[in-house]
């Protein structure tokens, strides 16, 4: 499965001035609310915290892949927040995560966790090109994000 297949534009946004990782999840979980059938932007967001008090998901080199699942979904869903200086997000290099991509699926069958862990898998091979993250920090508008990732997604196999 593509990225470009669970992320839709008007999940993307770029922002400046996010003080707190608590922010940014917010933000994230706000964006994918908005590809739940509830829209209830307070579910995800409790996802999102309970995976992270587990462990943090910044993994370093500017980028978090905050995930978790969701009961009442059928089908994975991507939200991308590009916060163009940087918030603390607890990442195993102590750098600001820039590239924050969120992505959760359904809670239910082994399909759908497979299904999870690999998009989890290919956010990572993607955002590994540095020449990408630095395009897509330096991106004026959501719609750029949204193409340059479009674009690249479609050039990995």
């Amino acid at each position: 499965m593509r990225l470009s297949e669970i992320l839709a534009e008007d999940r993307v946004e770029v922002v400046r001035g996010l003080a707190r990782k608590t922010e940014a999840l917010e933000r994230v979980a706000t964006l994918l609310a908005l590809g739940t059938a509830t829209g209830d932007q307070s579910v995800v967001r409790a996802v999102l915290e309970e995976r992270e008090g587990l462990q943090s998901t910044g993994i370093g080199e500017g980028i978090a892949i905050p995930h978790g699942f969701l009961g009442e979904l059928d089908k994975q869903i991507a939200a991308l927040l590009v916060v163009q200086d940087g918030v603390p997000f607890d990442a195993i290099d102590a750098r600001p995560a820039k590239i924050i991509l969120g992505v959760i699926g359904p809670k239910k069958g082994m399909h759908a966790q497979v299904e999870h862990l690999r998009i989890l898998a290919r956010v990572s091979r993607l955002l590994r090109e540095p020449a990408l993250r630095e395009k897509l920090v330096h991106a004026a508008t959501s719609h750029d994000v949204y193409e340059l990732l479009r674009d690249a997604d479609a050039k990995v196999p």
